[in-house]
């Protein structure tokens, strides 16, 4: 019988794998891979595209929207309600631009923290599946899987 868990790098994992071997199954009968372990790397210059690109999105809807005000008001204005939009849009723009990307600008920098994933195939007698299986799940295991050898 096979038994295959994943789990996020932990001390449940190290608890999981010293109960298993409690249990009579010794470690040559089981293989912990770790996935995952280099990170690709993004640049920076990407990063500052999505910023840019998400602070534009934000920018325009802050546009549009002060641009109809300002429409709307320049009926009262002596500037009329053309240049007064164009004004407000601009306006919109700026503060819509400025607001998105000096509150997210820190956040876009920072490397995301990912843990790190543990893959374990153990071995084990048909009888000892569903403890086997029980105690992963005890400790936190993302995913189980049972296969059997027959066949």
């Amino acid at each position: 019988m096979i038994i295959v868990g994943t789990f996020y790098q932990s001390i449940d994992m190290e608890i999981a794998l010293s109960q298993i071997e409690k249990r009579g199954i010794p470690a040559e009968k089981m293989l912990v891979i770790f996935m995952n372990e280099y990170l690709p790397v993004r640049s920076n210059k990407n990063q500052l595209k999505d910023i840019h690109s998400s602070s534009f999105e934000i920018g325009i809807a802050f546009a549009t929207g002060l641009a109809v005000i300002g429409s709307s008001l320049g009926f009262k204005f002596f500037l009329g309600p053309i240049i007064t939009g164009v004004l407000a849009a601009i306006i919109g723009f700026s503060i819509g631009y400025s607001i998105y990307y000096f509150t997210n600008r820190k956040k876009s920098l920072t490397k995301p923290i990912k843990q790190n994933e543990v893959t374990i195939i153990i071995e084990c007698p048909n009888e000892q599946k569903l403890e086997i299986s029980e105690l992963l799940w005890r400790h936190k295991a993302i995913s189980v899987g049972i296969k059997d050898n027959k066949g």
